[in-house]
């Protein structure tokens, strides 16, 4: 930036106090910059408390938008990332307090954070794709021999159930003789 861009600069200013509109027209009469122009734009809706963005930044500029966007990408970006923080900084000086800028440059960096996750956690999912298919697959291969073991082994388990009445007295070890044995006093005491 020069002073004849600064001169331009006071030239519309002091034609839009005069009276006339801000437009394309009059700020290519005078001779500013683009550039000029667009940092411009986004120091007041950074100070006006509105977001900014290269949409509202070339609408304000004033200047046309494809040949910014093609022109002047890189500014673009830059203007909306820090201007907002020089911005506030400078009122802060004043005691001015957060502004919605502000507040939309932090919603748009968590929303690219949120961005980067999500796009992290497709990638890992790819990457471990086969490792799900793999077990899927063990798991219908194993499944009839697992299923085969269960009915196995409910084959061999043998539920016992008391059964009603006295004790045999021919069968040995339950007869009387061994109900006696068991419940004889022991001579050891």
């Amino acid at each position: 930036m020069s002073s004849d861009d600064i001169a331009a600069l006071t030239r519309v200013a002091a034609r839009i106090e005069a009276g006339e509109d801000l437009t394309t027209d009059l700020m290519g009469q005078e001779g500013v910059p683009v550039a000029l122009r667009l940092v411009i734009a986004a120091v007041t809706l950074a100070a006006a408390d509105m977001p900014v963005n290269k949409k509202s930044i070339t609408t304000i500029a004033p200047a046309a938008r494809s040949a910014t966007y093609r022109d002047h990408a890189d500014l673009l970006d830059q203007a909306k990332a820090v201007v907002p923080a020089l911005v506030q900084a400078q009122l802060g000086l004043a005691g001015a307090k957060v502004s919605a800028a502000d507040l939309a440059r932090q919603l748009e960096a968590a929303h690219a954070t949120i961005e980067k996750e999500r796009r992290l956690r497709e990638e890992a999912e790819e990457r471990l794709k086969h490792v799900a298919a793999y077990a899927r697959e063990l798991h219908w291969q194993l499944k009839p021999e697992y299923e085969a073991r269960l009915r196995e082994r409910e084959e061999k388990v043998r539920y016992l159930h008391l059964v009603p009445g006295e004790p045999d007295e021919n069968e040995p070890g339950i007869g009387e003789g061994a109900h006696q044995r068991r419940s004889a006093p022991s001579k050891e005491m």
